[in-house]
């Protein structure tokens, strides 16, 4: 490494440092505005209260880093440039790119930590705060409601169930096509009323269609039956799972289950692109932070100015991130589009302003 290269890092890594405990700092009081409600009406203890917000702080890290890394870029190079450093690095033949260089690495390797963490630390946080939230409400155990509209599909059958009662593990207004290995039709049941015994469903006022081996149909009522539907009701019982709470391949197997179940998991597909994308912002914010402070001129407000540039620049990618993601989740736009357009917009401004910067 050069002795600039090792310099500018030196630096960057200064700012950066302070900038990353300011902003957790800032979290943790916002977390702790909103959540001491939790204290007051619950009266949990000191200790769960802070293993509570232990276990957040992972997640604080995950999003102060690409604004610690555009703060920490801008703020340090705009130091720099006010003690005129920068100016003499280019009178010697150091170009806008040289100097970013540093800092692009720094990027680079803080998307990598920040993808690592999201397929380990970060799943484990949001799970492990949601439980001791659950703790300290009291709901140690998850409860079910009834569920409406469930489908469910497996290779012989595709089954309707108007509505699952978890409690006393019975189903309503069940319909029920079954078909063989060659996709062709053997019967259709409509059951008013399902109840689950030992390990077997039982139907109850089934109207039933059934083909013949000559090809007839024939249709005919039947008090109760035996219901060929393999589903149990811990099935039926999986809560949703939160997307943030799961990994890529845990967010894949959860959409491929989702698919052999006949539901759409369009959402669940925006989000497993996003845990790709979104690691991209530090190199992103890296390259935006270095033509600004550049071009400005330090001794005209030049950090203040920097800090508030940071902001505004950080706050639109959010809103930018955040537009895509709903249109995605919405089922607007393709998963891909809604997970990168974000980072494609400003990716590609970053890079003309880089270039730009260093003609």
């Amino acid at each position: 490494m050069r002795i600039i290269d090792r310099y500018i890092t030196v630096e960057f890594l200064k700012v950066f440092a302070i900038c990353i405990m300011g902003l957790i700092l800032i979290f943790l009081l916002v977390e702790l505005t909103d959540k001491i409600k939790l204290y007051f009406r619950y009266d949990p203890g000191a200790w769960a209260m802070t293993r509570y917000f232990l276990v957040k702080i992972p997640g604080y890290l995950f999003f102060a880093l690409p604004l610690g890394i555009l703060l920490g870029g801008m703020l340090s190079l705009l130091m720099m440039a006010r003690r005129s450093e920068l100016i003499a690095m280019q009178a010697n033949g150091v170009d806008a790119l040289s100097i970013a260089r540093p800092v692009l690495i720094i990027g680079f390797a803080a998307g990598i930590v920040m993808f690592v963490a999201n397929e380990s630390v970060i799943p484990w946080s949001n799970g492990r705060s949601e439980e001791i939230q659950r703790e300290i409400e009291g709901k140690r155990d998850t409860t079910f409601f009834k569920r409406n509209e469930v489908w469910l599909r497996s290779p012989d059958s595709i089954t309707h169930i108007g509505e699952f009662d978890p409690a006393n593990n019975t189903m309503e207004h069940v319909s029920m096509v079954v078909w063989n290995g060659d996709y062709n039709f053997l019967q259709r049941l409509f059951a008013d009323k399902a109840k689950w015994w030992t390990d077997h469903w039982i139907f109850y006022g089934v109207n039933r269609t059934v083909r013949t081996p000559d090809g007839q149909y024939v249709v005919e009522t039947v008090p109760s039956m035996t219901a060929p539907l393999k589903s149990t009701p811990e099935d039926f019982q999986r809560g949703e799972r939160l997307a943030k709470e799961m990994n890529l391949t845990q967010l894949g197997e959860y959409i491929n289950q989702l698919e052999q179940e006949g539901q759409r998991p369009d959402r669940y597909l925006v989000d497993w692109h996003e845990k790709i994308a979104f690691p991209f912002i530090c190199l992103i914010m890296a390259a935006l932070s270095v033509p600004f402070a550049i071009r400005v001129s330090p001794r005209a407000g030049g950090i203040a100015v920097g800090m508030a540039f940071s902001l505004v620049v950080a706050f639109g990618y959010y809103v930018v991130h955040t537009a895509f993601m709903a249109l995605g989740h919405g089922g607007y736009i393709p998963a891909f589009t809604a997970a990168w357009a974000a980072n494609v917009i400003f990716g590609l401004t970053a890079t003309t302003l880089l270039l730009q910067a260093g003609t």
